[in-house]
């Protein structure tokens, strides 16, 4: 009786975790950016941390307002110039944010980090770093995009 009762209770928890990932299609390759605009990469790897949390993502101008679930990335066509991105996860902390300045036809890997998070609580040491196109392409396969 415990088994089914710890069986029922896995499958469950499994199904939640599932309903709250990214259903969009897998990452296959970069997609071209528009000639006036920059594109930002905005990814979250799979992380056991927060796994049925969706982050929600904005810009200080509000022209971005998107969810980030575990194991997705968003595509985030911005215009030329300086922006702050923000990622809010559901604590008692500060969002994270990140300025980056953007050129018009250029591709932007920016990574939030959110694995480190079980071991202290909730939020204290999400992060977002700038990746390299390299580095990015390795971490989008098997992602999802959000968007």
């Amino acid at each position: 009786m415990k088994r089914r009762v710890l069986l029922a209770c896995v499958i469950a928890s499994a199904l939640l975790a599932q309903g709250c990932a990214a259903t969009g299609p897998v990452f296959a390759s970069l997609q071209p950016s528009a000639a006036e605009k920059g594109q930002v990469y905005l990814y979250r790897q799979s992380a056991l941390y927060a796994v049925g949390s969706r982050y929600k993502v904005r810009s200080e101008d509000g022209s971005v307002a998107e969810e980030l679930p575990n194991a997705s990335y968003l595509l985030l066509p911005l215009s030329p110039g300086p922006h702050r991105l923000s990622v809010e996860e559901a604590s008692v902390y500060q969002p994270k944010t990140f300025d980056i300045t953007i050129e018009a036809g250029r591709n932007y890997f920016v990574e939030y980090d959110s694995s480190r998070g079980l071991l202290v609580g909730w939020g204290l040491l999400s992060r977002m770093e700038q990746r390299s196109e390299a580095e990015a392409l390795a971490h989008l396969q098997g992602l999802r995009r959000a968007n």
